[in-house]
């Protein structure tokens, strides 16, 4: 007399929970669990591949069937495997890929591999313990040696990326933890944030160039979200920032005398710092071509208030007008000055947007609102627009005008700083 399957069904089941009560532990205990679930009929279902593409942003599914094997989905949108498990004690999770480039039979596959490594004893790849921290330690030691911005990198890096994150490890790490920091100072600083992307992008590419990536690892750099251009800058120093400016000039030795022509001629700064007597002929200053940024001379006509300064300067036996800091041996003269304007600037708790090169906005904006022309502007602060004979045409044509305004210019920033001037346009108005 044949055996009904359930008659068949419940003996198997009765066989395998005797084995069961014998105390087999870790793998052969779970293999029989699953088994007596099967034979009871128990048993969770397969979860198929519609399963896996309906986990939604922010959601995980955990396989029922498989211990460990789990697909989580990042607030993007980005779909990952993990496998989860105990080592040495302590519950870690590991990235296997990423979904659906892994797909649903090839991270079972790899779950497979690694419950059978583990119940060999075997660890799994150790660079999946390693943290972010970790990571931003290795690229700041390669930038230091092959980045002139590193420490402005690594300071972004502390103090947006890392807290809160500093021990999520290559295994647990989601782009969402990438992401996160870039968006919220993007709509604050967009600038800042460019830069954070740029260092972000630079740790994950370091740290694959250096083999620290663990298997599986898809987080690449053009996963990070993109940062929109900032709009220009309308800012410029209104005429009470010009008058502590032009007072802080007065303490500030050759660098505050190089900073008051700067402000009196509406040069750039490379261009007044190593300023040579050479180029100076009356009250002519003519700045050669490879000084310039348009790489065209540049002749200026100093008012009586930039004679002044240039006066004071005389007869210190150097070709150059302000020899402490366009010593030709220091090539970064120009940045040393800015960065002294800087520090003074900070100081006196004035704007971190004026900078030396709002200087050239200032005479700009003035001149307009005096009702210089285009073309007049321009021609004070090198902006001609022509190339070729037409540029030496016009720019010749202007120069007596430009003068006048040079020193119509100058006359409103004595003005300035004896405190002859109503306050107008404060804080770039």
């Amino acid at each position: 007399m044949s055996r009904s399957t359930s008659e068949i069904r419940a003996e198997v089941a009765s066989l395998i929970e005797q084995a069961i009560a014998l105390g087999p532990r870790k793998e052969l205990r779970n293999t029989l669990v699953r088994a007596l679930e099967i034979a009871k009929g128990n048993a969770p279902k397969e979860l198929t591949q519609l399963h896996y593409d309906r986990v939604g942003r922010g959601a995980r599914l955990a396989d029922p069937v498989r211990p460990g094997l789990i697909m989580k989905s990042s607030k993007t949108g980005l779909k990952r495997w993990t496998y989860r498990t105990e080592v040495n004690g302590k519950q870690r999770e590991m990235t296997l890929g990423h979904y659906p480039e892994m797909s649903v039979a090839e991270a079972r596959d790899k779950w497979a591999t690694l419950r059978s490594q583990r119940g060999r004893g075997e660890r799994p790849d150790t660079k999946a313990d390693i943290s972010l921290e970790q990571l931003v330690d290795h690229y700041t030691t390669w930038a230091s040696d092959n980045l002139r911005s590193w420490q402005a990198n690594d300071r972004l890096l502390r103090q947006h990326l890392l807290p809160g994150r500093e021990a999520v490890t290559l295994g647990e790490l989601d782009i969402d933890h990438l992401s996160a920091p870039i968006t919220a100072i993007q709509a604050k600083t967009p600038q800042q944030a460019r830069k954070l992307r740029s260092a972000i992008a630079g740790v994950l590419t370091q740290a694959r160039k250096g083999g620290l990536l663990p298997k599986g690892f898809a987080i690449t750099p053009s996963m990070l979200p993109e940062v929109d251009t900032a709009k220009p800058r309308t800012w410029h120093p209104g005429t009470k920032d010009l008058r502590a400016f032009l007072e802080a000039t007065t303490e500030m030795g050759d660098v505050g005398k190089a900073l008051r022509l700067i402000a009196l001629t509406g040069v750039r700064l490379r261009e007044a710092v190593e300023m040579r007597w050479d180029e100076v002929e009356g009250n002519r200053w003519t700045i050669p071509a490879e000084r310039m940024k348009a790489n065209r001379p540049h002749v200026v006509i100093l008012s009586d208030a930039a004679m002044a300064v240039l006066n004071a300067q005389r007869d210190q036996g150097s070709a150059f007008v302000f020899p402490s800091v366009s010593d030709p041996q220091r090539p970064r003269s120009a940045d040393n000055v800015s960065h002294a304007w800087a520090n003074k600037r900070d100081a006196l708790g004035l704007a971190q947007q004026f900078t030396l090169h709002t200087l050239r906005k200032a005479l700009s904006t003035w001149v307009a609102e005096s009702g210089g022309t285009r073309d007049i502007r321009d021609r004070l602060t090198a902006h001609t627009v022509a190339t070729g004979i037409d540029a030496h045409y016009n720019q010749a044509e202007l120069t007596v005008p430009a003068a006048e305004w040079w020193q119509r210019w100058a006359d409103h920033l004595v003005a300035v700083e004896v405190e002859n001037v109503v306050l107008i346009g404060e804080g770039g108005t």
